[in-house]
Protein backbone atom coordinates (compact mmCIF):
# COMPACT_ATOMS: atom_id res chain seq x y z
CA UNK A 1 0.00 0.00 0.00
CA UNK A 2 0.93 3.64 -1.04
CA UNK A 3 1.87 5.53 2.32
CA UNK A 4 0.44 8.97 2.33
CA UNK A 5 2.54 12.10 2.68
CA UNK A 6 1.16 13.52 5.53
CA UNK A 7 2.29 17.47 6.05
CA UNK A 8 1.69 17.46 9.86
CA UNK A 9 2.63 13.66 10.51
CA UNK A 10 3.00 14.31 14.74
CA UNK A 11 -0.36 15.40 14.47
CA UNK A 12 -3.87 12.99 15.27
CA UNK A 13 -7.05 13.28 16.37
CA UNK A 14 -7.64 9.69 18.01
CA UNK A 15 -5.37 7.04 19.92
CA UNK A 16 -6.32 4.10 19.05
CA UNK A 17 -5.06 1.00 21.12
CA UNK A 18 -5.35 -2.17 18.23
CA UNK A 19 -5.35 -5.25 20.53
CA UNK A 20 -4.78 -8.33 17.84
CA UNK A 21 -2.43 -11.24 17.60
CA UNK A 22 0.96 -9.62 15.73
CA UNK A 23 -0.12 -11.51 12.64
CA UNK A 24 -0.57 -10.56 9.18
CA UNK A 25 -3.77 -9.42 9.51
CA UNK A 26 -3.03 -7.28 12.13
CA UNK A 27 -0.41 -5.25 10.27
CA UNK A 28 -3.43 -4.92 7.38
CA UNK A 29 -5.80 -3.39 9.50
CA UNK A 30 -2.87 -0.84 11.16
CA UNK A 31 -1.79 -0.23 7.41
CA UNK A 32 -5.48 0.76 6.73
CA UNK A 33 -6.05 2.76 9.88
CA UNK A 34 -2.75 4.62 9.26
CA UNK A 35 -4.18 5.96 5.63
CA UNK A 36 -7.32 7.69 7.45
CA UNK A 37 -7.20 11.32 7.04
CA UNK A 38 -7.70 13.30 10.18
CA UNK A 39 -10.28 16.18 10.52
CA UNK A 40 -9.59 19.81 9.14
CA UNK A 41 -8.82 21.99 11.51
CA UNK A 42 -10.05 25.56 11.20
CA UNK A 43 -7.23 28.19 9.95
CA UNK A 44 -4.07 25.21 9.74
CA UNK A 45 -3.54 23.75 6.27
CA UNK A 46 -2.30 20.29 5.40
CA UNK A 47 -3.07 17.01 6.07
CA UNK A 48 -2.53 15.11 9.26
CA UNK A 49 -3.50 11.07 9.85
CA UNK A 50 -6.34 10.63 12.14
CA UNK A 51 -5.40 7.87 14.54
CA UNK A 52 -2.28 7.40 16.41
CA UNK A 53 -1.89 3.78 16.79
CA UNK A 54 -0.76 1.78 19.83
CA UNK A 55 -1.06 -1.95 18.91
CA UNK A 56 -0.28 -5.02 21.77
CA UNK A 57 -1.11 -8.65 21.35
CA UNK A 58 -3.09 -9.48 23.91
CA UNK A 59 -5.63 -9.11 26.60
CA UNK A 60 -3.08 -8.20 29.53
CA UNK A 61 -1.05 -5.54 27.42
CA UNK A 62 -4.40 -3.66 26.42
CA UNK A 63 -5.53 -3.09 30.34
CA UNK A 64 -1.92 -1.29 30.63
CA UNK A 65 -1.68 0.55 27.94
CA UNK A 66 -5.64 1.61 27.88
CA UNK A 67 -4.65 4.96 29.57
CA UNK A 68 -5.00 8.11 27.33
CA UNK A 69 -6.64 6.33 24.22
CA UNK A 70 -10.23 7.11 22.56
CA UNK A 71 -10.51 3.80 21.27
CA UNK A 72 -9.70 0.47 21.50
CA UNK A 73 -10.39 -1.97 18.85
CA UNK A 74 -10.45 -5.64 20.02
CA UNK A 75 -10.32 -8.93 18.63
CA UNK A 76 -12.71 -11.42 19.24
CA UNK A 77 -10.18 -14.36 18.39
CA UNK A 78 -6.82 -13.60 20.23
CA UNK A 79 -4.93 -16.59 21.07
CA UNK A 80 -3.97 -16.19 24.79
CA UNK A 81 -6.96 -14.97 26.49
CA UNK A 82 -10.70 -14.40 25.23
CA UNK A 83 -11.55 -11.06 23.52
CA UNK A 84 -14.75 -10.92 25.77
CA UNK A 85 -12.97 -10.73 28.64
CA UNK A 86 -11.24 -8.12 27.55
CA UNK A 87 -13.47 -5.85 26.43
CA UNK A 88 -15.23 -6.46 29.99
CA UNK A 89 -11.66 -5.32 31.87
CA UNK A 90 -11.51 -2.48 29.30
CA UNK A 91 -15.36 -1.24 29.91
CA UNK A 92 -14.60 -1.68 33.49
CA UNK A 93 -11.30 0.67 34.00
CA UNK A 94 -12.90 2.97 31.40
CA UNK A 95 -16.07 3.95 31.12
CA UNK A 96 -15.47 6.67 28.95
CA UNK A 97 -13.75 4.28 26.38
CA UNK A 98 -15.08 3.21 22.70
CA UNK A 99 -14.78 -0.15 22.45
CA UNK A 100 -15.30 -1.69 18.65
CA UNK A 101 -14.96 -5.70 18.48
CA UNK A 102 -14.33 -7.32 15.56
CA UNK A 103 -13.49 -10.50 13.74
CA UNK A 104 -12.81 -12.55 11.06
CA UNK A 105 -15.27 -15.38 11.53
CA UNK A 106 -17.89 -14.57 13.85
CA UNK A 107 -22.15 -14.59 13.69
CA UNK A 108 -24.64 -12.57 15.30
CA UNK A 109 -24.63 -14.54 18.71
CA UNK A 110 -20.78 -13.11 18.91
CA UNK A 111 -21.98 -9.45 18.00
CA UNK A 112 -24.20 -9.74 20.83
CA UNK A 113 -21.98 -11.08 23.23
CA UNK A 114 -19.79 -8.51 22.28
CA UNK A 115 -22.04 -5.84 23.06
CA UNK A 116 -23.55 -7.41 26.05
CA UNK A 117 -19.79 -7.83 27.63
CA UNK A 118 -19.40 -3.86 26.94
CA UNK A 119 -18.79 -2.96 23.23
CA UNK A 120 -20.43 0.01 21.86
CA UNK A 121 -20.22 -1.59 18.06
CA UNK A 122 -19.48 -4.61 16.15
CA UNK A 123 -17.47 -4.69 13.15
CA UNK A 124 -17.32 -7.67 10.31
CA UNK A 125 -13.95 -7.44 9.59
CA UNK A 126 -14.87 -8.45 5.69
CA UNK A 127 -14.51 -4.80 4.26
CA UNK A 128 -11.10 -3.78 5.80
CA UNK A 129 -10.90 -0.67 3.49
CA UNK A 130 -9.99 2.67 5.52
CA UNK A 131 -12.99 4.28 4.48
CA UNK A 132 -14.90 1.39 5.96
CA UNK A 133 -13.03 1.27 9.06
CA UNK A 134 -12.95 4.64 9.59
CA UNK A 135 -16.77 4.40 9.44
CA UNK A 136 -17.43 1.91 12.61
CA UNK A 137 -15.19 3.59 14.33
CA UNK A 138 -16.99 6.93 14.15
CA UNK A 139 -20.14 5.17 14.97
CA UNK A 140 -18.29 3.40 17.93
CA UNK A 141 -17.26 6.50 19.26
CA UNK A 142 -20.57 8.48 19.06
CA UNK A 143 -22.52 5.36 20.50
CA UNK A 144 -19.98 5.62 23.71
CA UNK A 145 -20.14 9.46 23.81
CA UNK A 146 -24.04 9.74 24.05
CA UNK A 147 -24.28 6.36 26.46
CA UNK A 148 -21.91 7.77 28.60
CA UNK A 149 -23.49 11.17 28.65
CA UNK A 150 -26.70 9.30 29.46
CA UNK A 151 -25.24 7.33 32.37
CA UNK A 152 -23.35 10.29 33.72
CA UNK A 153 -26.65 12.27 34.03
CA UNK A 154 -28.41 9.29 35.85
CA UNK A 155 -25.91 9.34 38.06
CA UNK A 156 -26.44 12.74 38.91
CA UNK A 157 -30.09 12.00 38.91
CA UNK A 158 -29.72 9.51 41.54
CA UNK A 159 -27.13 12.04 43.74
CA UNK A 160 -29.58 15.01 43.57
CA UNK A 161 -32.69 12.37 44.64
CA UNK A 162 -31.03 10.95 47.56
CA UNK A 163 -29.59 14.59 48.44
CA UNK A 164 -33.24 16.07 47.82
CA UNK A 165 -34.73 13.04 50.30
CA UNK A 166 -32.17 14.46 52.92
CA UNK A 167 -33.06 18.22 52.68
CA UNK A 168 -37.02 17.45 52.64
CA UNK A 169 -36.41 15.95 56.43
CA UNK A 170 -35.55 19.92 57.27
CA UNK A 171 -38.51 21.03 55.16
CA UNK A 172 -41.26 18.75 56.83
CA UNK A 173 -40.65 20.37 60.24
CA UNK A 174 -41.99 24.44 58.42
CA UNK A 175 -44.87 22.83 56.74
CA UNK A 176 -47.84 21.01 58.86
CA UNK A 177 -49.00 18.17 56.71
CA UNK A 178 -46.08 17.48 54.83
CA UNK A 179 -44.91 14.06 55.17
CA UNK A 180 -41.49 12.99 54.98
CA UNK A 181 -39.53 11.02 52.57
CA UNK A 182 -38.27 7.66 53.14
CA UNK A 183 -35.92 6.86 50.33
CA UNK A 184 -34.89 8.74 47.18
CA UNK A 185 -37.56 7.01 44.69
CA UNK A 186 -39.87 9.47 46.86
CA UNK A 187 -38.14 12.44 45.17
CA UNK A 188 -40.03 13.78 41.93
CA UNK A 189 -39.47 16.70 39.74
CA UNK A 190 -41.24 19.40 40.65
CA UNK A 191 -43.65 19.63 37.80
CA UNK A 192 -44.81 16.18 38.68
CA UNK A 193 -45.04 16.38 42.48
CA UNK A 194 -47.07 19.93 41.83
CA UNK A 195 -49.37 18.13 39.54
CA UNK A 196 -49.98 15.45 41.93
CA UNK A 197 -50.39 17.91 44.63
CA UNK A 198 -52.86 19.76 42.38
CA UNK A 199 -54.82 16.64 41.37
CA UNK A 200 -54.99 15.71 45.09
CA UNK A 201 -56.45 19.38 45.70
CA UNK A 202 -59.05 19.16 43.18
CA UNK A 203 -60.68 15.55 43.88
CA UNK A 204 -60.90 16.85 48.11
CA UNK A 205 -62.56 20.45 46.94
CA UNK A 206 -64.79 18.70 44.36
CA UNK A 207 -67.34 20.51 43.02
CA UNK A 208 -65.89 23.35 44.70
CA UNK A 209 -63.46 25.53 42.44
CA UNK A 210 -64.53 28.61 44.37
CA UNK A 211 -63.54 26.60 48.06
CA UNK A 212 -60.18 25.20 46.30
CA UNK A 213 -59.08 28.73 44.81
CA UNK A 214 -59.29 30.39 48.57
CA UNK A 215 -57.27 26.91 50.16
CA UNK A 216 -54.66 28.04 47.78
CA UNK A 217 -54.46 31.45 48.27
CA UNK A 218 -55.38 32.39 44.25
CA UNK A 219 -58.36 34.01 42.51
CA UNK A 220 -61.00 31.94 40.74
CA UNK A 221 -59.37 32.86 37.45
CA UNK A 222 -56.06 32.18 38.38
CA UNK A 223 -56.93 28.56 39.32
CA UNK A 224 -57.91 27.82 36.24
CA UNK A 225 -54.55 29.52 34.59
CA UNK A 226 -53.01 27.10 37.69
CA UNK A 227 -54.22 23.79 36.99
CA UNK A 228 -54.21 24.60 33.40
CA UNK A 229 -50.55 25.01 33.63
CA UNK A 230 -50.28 21.24 35.28
CA UNK A 231 -52.67 19.69 33.04
CA UNK A 232 -55.03 19.03 36.02
CA UNK A 233 -58.68 19.41 35.00
CA UNK A 234 -60.86 22.10 36.51
CA UNK A 235 -63.13 20.84 39.20
CA UNK A 236 -66.69 21.37 37.88
CA UNK A 237 -69.13 23.92 40.29
CA UNK A 238 -72.22 22.72 41.97
CA UNK A 239 -74.70 23.06 39.76
CA UNK A 240 -77.58 26.25 41.55
CA UNK A 241 -80.54 25.50 43.01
Amino acid sequence: MRAIRWDHPDAFDDVLLLVAPDDAHRRVLRERLAQVRGREQPGERGLHPRFKIVAVPGGRESLRRAGGVTIAMVNLELPKGPGLETIRELREAREDLAILAYATTAGASDAMAAVMAGADFFFDCRDESSAALAHVVDLAIERRRLTHTIEKQEADVEEARGRLAQLAGELVGTMPGLWPLHSREDVLPFREAARRYLLAATRFFARDPRGLAKALGVSYFSLRRLLARYDVPFPAARPRK
